[in-house]
């Protein structure tokens, strides 16, 4: 998956999401399934409508996505990679969401004090398809950040998406320094990662692993 893959080489320092997200990531990785279809052949599978609602309520029960990803054993995905890595989410809810899982955010201003934190040392910023949450994040991003030593830097801002609705919304709300990039996420999530430079490990070169 090309966005743990990310996450687990460093590139990844928070993820911004919904409950959707992490409740189907967290299906694939246990089940196989998004939204109760296999991952890899788009075979539905038996009953499989209800897997995204078993992992709810097993969520729930457990109290935390740390607990369930231990008692269910999970061992990939964005969030088991996030957990793994220390990397912090912040899950913003909605009204619209199942569950939802634990640790979403239900207050939408405790969300946006949340993202405000991540918003306020962002150096970089790639807003994926999501287009509520590209342009609620957006709107929160200054064009520039003042570092410790003084010296000032841009603040970059991509924005992937299929349409260009979202790049224009946020350039008509102020954020100029977005660059819109449409294509199809899955196509630049791979691409970006078979295209990065590795960090060095241990003063050797890491092995490649992209995905």
């Amino acid at each position: 998956m090309a966005a743990q893959f990310l996450i687990e080489n460093g590139y990844c320092q928070a993820l911004l999401a919904g409950n959707a997200l992490a409740t189907h990531d967290l299906e694939a990785a246990y089940f196989g399934t998004g939204l109760g279809q296999d991952i890899y052949t788009q075979v539905l599978q038996p009953k499989g409508h209800y897997n995204h609602l078993i992992v709810l309520n097993r969520a729930r029960r457990a109290g935390s996505l740390g607990r369930l990803i231990e008692e269910l054993d999970i061992a990939d995905g964005i969030i088991w990679a996030c957990e793994q890595n220390d990397v912090p989410y912040v899950l913003a809810g909605s009204i619209r969401d199942d569950g939802p899982l634990p640790g979403v955010f239900a207050d939408v201003y405790a969300a946006q004090d949340a993202m405000r934190c991540h918003a306020r040392k962002a150096t970089t910023v790639i807003a994926l398809a999501t287009q509520l949450h590209s342009i609620a994040f957006g709107n929160m991003v200054p064009s520039y950040r003042v570092m410790p030593d003084g010296a000032i830097r841009p603040v970059f801002f991509y924005i992937v998406d299929m349409s260009e609705f979202s790049a224009d919304k946020l350039a008509n709300r102020g954020s100029v320094q977005v660059s819109a990039i449409l294509t199809n996420v899955q196509d630049f999530m791979i691409n970006l990662g078979r295209n990065l430079v590795l960090p060095m490990r241990d003063g050797a070169d890491a092995e490649r692993k992209t995905p």
